[in-house]
């Protein structure tokens, strides 16, 4: 039912918006500073975990760029401590996921394929999911490396299905035919081949694949000597 208060108390127009939450706040006083409160603590809050937050996150950043480089001046043991660390201290942090990818390339580095194998396979499961095609190919490669090359070429093919479009994928379809020419596969390593042509024409890649496609020319016979300088008959 509307309010006609207004009309019983002698006034001739109807009290604007603004009146009617000012009524509002002094029949409620109690309910509206308790409101006001909680809502200025929401906010000081908010405030506080954003700066905090970034202050976590521009320190996980700085840790992880320490830890690569430490990486590449030769002290891997070193970096793979910070490393660990960094994932453990800041697990919801973007730099998880490139602390973990980063371990497993050292370790591919020193020839602990394993090792690799099982840092990267981290990533194929749950957050990072931008970085699961760049974990999915280096897990490709270590199997490859190690001389697993079925488990290789499953996982090329998974990523080739999963991430048609990546900017990887060309190098990727390389990388399977240079698995199955391995494996003694030449009809498959053929196909992969022409198919990089075909998808990739005009690029490095397309040209590489020409290149392995085109038999070796054979060589010319040699030249008949000329009569002219044939050596005289005795």
């Amino acid at each position: 039912m509307p309010d006609t208060t207004w009309i019983d108390s002698g006034k001739t127009e109807a009290p604007k918006r603004l009146d009617k939450i000012l009524a509002w706040i002094k029949r409620n006083r109690e309910t509206f500073i308790g409101t006001a409160v909680i809502a200025l603590a929401a906010v000081i809050f908010a405030v506080y975990f954003f700066s905090h937050y970034s202050k976590l996150r521009d320190t996980a950043w700085k840790n992880l760029f320490i830890a690569q480089q430490v990486g590449l001046s030769g002290n891997p043991a070193e970096a793979q401590t910070q490393l660990k660390s960094i994932v453990a201290t800041y697990p919801g942090a973007s730099t998880y996921g490139y602390a973990i990818l980063t371990n497993g390339d050292i370790f591919f580095t020193q020839g602990k394929f394993k090792e690799a194998e099982a840092e990267y396979s981290k990533l194929l499961t749950g957050g990072a999911k931008d970085l699961r095609p760049f974990a999915l190919y280096s897990l490709a490669k270590t199997q490859e490396a190690a001389g697993e090359l079925p488990a290789a070429q499953a996982q090329y093919k998974d990523f080739l299905s999963a991430y048609p479009e990546h900017f990887l994928a060309p190098e990727v379809h390389l990388s399977l035919a240079n698995c199955y020419e391995a494996s003694g596969n030449a009809p498959e390593a053929k196909n992969t081949l022409e198919k990089i042509v075909l998808l990739y024409p005009e690029t490095s890649w397309a040209a590489q694949s020409k290149a392995r496609l085109t038999p070796p020319a054979a060589a010319e016979p040699a030249q008949k000597q000329s009569p002219i300088n044939a050596p005289a008959k005795p």
